[in-house]
């Protein structure tokens, strides 16, 4: 049996339109900063979480980032409740792994407030065995969750299912095999070094049979 490590956004989740609402409604009060372009957030996925908000909101200073996170974490919170954002195929995906008997958990760059969200509001959470996120660690890179996580599990049929060179550059750092979503936010750069590409998430599934 596999364990097999998600990532989140592009991955199983697309919260842009969400999260882009929830950011500039942050900013509402504060004018000096310009709002930043659906595009614009949705390139910065996959950065850890002081590159992404200097890339966002490159015109904030510290003390102006730390008021507009929690912000966008109420906000958000409050635009998700209620609402699908998982990608196409990607509860039956994992039901189905998990069936199958394979291990699956979390290896997102996101903070341990946005994975719980994640993993609670799209009724997710009972297919991941110990999920984690860089927040979780307070670690510094992707490479560190997977650290952790071998802590826990053995380092042996492991594999990471993400979008982005975050992605490739974790699972080059282990030496793992490194499966791309090419539905997700990265491009065709990026992918030269994963060892598949899977354009839907339920392509797992025969992936990874008995």
């Amino acid at each position: 049996m596999a364990l097999l490590l998600f990532d989140l956004d592009g991955t199983l989740v697309d919260s842009t339109d969400y999260l882009t609402r929830a950011i500039h409604l942050s900013l509402e009060d504060m004018r000096h900063i310009e709002e930043p372009s659906r595009e614009l957030i949705q390139s910065a996925f996959g950065l850890t979480g002081g590159e992404f908000w200097s890339k966002v909101i490159p015109q904030a200073n510290a003390q102006e980032i730390i008021m507009i996170r929690e912000r966008r974490r109420i906000f958000l919170e409050q635009l998700v409740k209620g609402n699908d954002i998982l990608f196409s195929g990607v509860r039956e995906t994992l039901a189905a792994l998990k069936k199958a008997g394979h291990t699956l958990s979390t290896a997102s760059n996101c903070g341990t407030r946005y994975l719980d969200m994640v993993l609670d509001t799209q009724e997710i959470r009972q297919y991941f065995t110990s999920p984690i996120c860089l927040g979780s660690i307070a670690g510094e890179k992707k490479a560190d969750i997977l650290t952790e996580h071998f802590k826990t599990f053995p380092k042996k049929d492991v594999y990471l299912i993400g979008d982005r060179s975050s992605d490739i550059e974790a699972a080059r750092a282990h030496q793992i095999p490194i499966y791309i979503c090419t539905y997700g936010f990265g491009h065709e750069e990026e992918w030269r070094a994963a060892d598949e590409r899977i354009d839907a998430i339920h392509k797992l599934v025969p992936m990874f049979e008995n």
